[in-house]
């Protein structure tokens, strides 16, 4: 049997799996033997198992999520009251079966009659443009000195996912890109950035902060020059690398710490990304517990300084961002693990599909600049509805 069938026989027999995107492919879950549900009660001891064996195998790992919510209750950040789904804070699984998959996927769910959906947005432009002079006030007392508005598309849909992943795949394929699929919700991700990669004592954070749309006279190498002659842009960067190069270096060893490739520009459907790569060697000692709390919730996606910063946007948004900016991944037995932050992503849980998306405010920005961009990003998942 083709993989392509393995792979259309498991989505239709309604049993969860997960796909993640792999160096030269995709890698399928499947077949799991346990589910952890997590909570602030049991998040700790879950991070602190490690379980000890000469040999490893390829499915000695969990592979799942932690919600925005969970991550900052973590590092002791309470969220204030807000409107919520009841989604899981947190879901882990311990896979039986990966099953290695090409890097084009085939699926077409051909029952199912596309119509158009529309999406409501839970920010428009006015208000947004409210928020946005609030918090540049706060830049300019000091506060803060970057953050992230984040508004929310929803649609009420029923959706195939794998159908929607693969067709999100084929046209902007991401190499954080993801998607589960469970009996009561499902989430379709083109993710771009990478969080965490931890192999042994060795660790890297792949941070993205820069976006310009694509259009005809806008190349990569146009792109590229954009950014460079950018001041907000380039502020906003460097902000980001700094914060995430101190993130690291809490637990990593003194002078170890070292940007391994700097402002390059990566390509996707409708927009450019500007990327820096920063690696570190850990200090002896450090688990997963330490390595989550020091790299969570990504800064890229939040601002900086993280902890006021997550504070400011906590007691302004009205609503729980769920699974958006939380992070996507694994943890092996052995400790080593890989984890994305969760962006570009829908999240269909009780026939309802959301797309959250954020851009970064600093004391160069512009209110419309930002609301568009915003767009922008949820655009090439709003399409797959169309």
């Amino acid at each position: 049997m083709s993989k392509q069938k393995q792979l259309a026989e498991i989505h239709k027999s309604n049993e969860p799996y997960i796909i993640y995107k792999s160096k030269n492919g995709f890698d399928l879950y499947t077949n799991f033997s346990q589910k952890i549900n997590l909570n602030k009660k049991n998040i700790k001891n879950f991070l602190n198992l490690r379980r000890k064996k000469k040999f490893f195998k390829k499915t000695d790992l969990f592979i799942g999520f932690f919600g925005y919510e969970l991550l900052n209750n973590l590092i002791g950040i309470q969220l204030p009251k807000q409107k919520k789904n009841n989604f899981p804070k947190g879901i882990f699984y311990k896979p039986e079966r990966i099953i290695k998959l090409p890097n084009v996927l085939k699926y077409r769910d051909n029952k199912n009659k596309k119509t158009k959906n529309y999406f409501k947005i839970n920010i428009k432009s006015k208000a947004y443009t409210k928020i946005f002079n609030k918090f540049k006030k706060k830049i300019k007392s000091g506060e803060t000195y970057q953050i992230k508005i984040c508004t929310k598309y929803k649609t009420n849909s029923k959706i195939d996912t794998l159908d929607y992943f693969c067709r999100l795949s084929e046209t902007n394929l991401a190499p954080e890109a993801f998607m589960i699929k469970d009996k009561n919700y499902s989430i379709i991700s083109c993710s771009p950035e990478n969080l965490i990669t931890k192999n042994n004592s060795f660790i890297t954070t792949k941070p993205i902060a820069g976006t310009v749309k694509k259009n005809k006279n806008m190349t990569k190498i146009k792109a590229l020059e954009y950014f460079r002659k950018n001041i907000k842009e380039t502020k906003e960067h460097n902000m980001i690398v700094d914060m995430e190069r101190n993130d690291l270096s809490r637990i990593c060893r003194v002078g170890s710490v070292k940007l391994s490739r700097t402002k390059i520009v990566e390509e996707y459907k409708d927009l450019f990304h500007y990327v820096s790569l920063i690696k570190g060697k850990l200090k002896n000692g450090i688990g997963n517990l330490e390595i989550i709390k020091a790299m969570m919730p990504g800064g890229s996606v939040i601002g900086c300084p993280k902890i006021n910063t997550l504070n400011l946007l906590n007691n302004q948004e009205k609503e729980n961002r769920n699974i958006y900016t939380g992070s996507f991944g694994y943890i092996k037995f052995n400790g080593d693990m890989r984890f994305n932050i969760i962006i570009r992503s829908i999240l269909n849980f009780k026939n309802v599909s959301e797309i959250s998306v954020a851009s970064g405010v600093v004391v160069d920005s512009n209110a419309k600049h930002e609301f568009y961009e915003n767009y922008i990003k949820a655009k090439a998942l709003i399409d797959l509805f169309r």
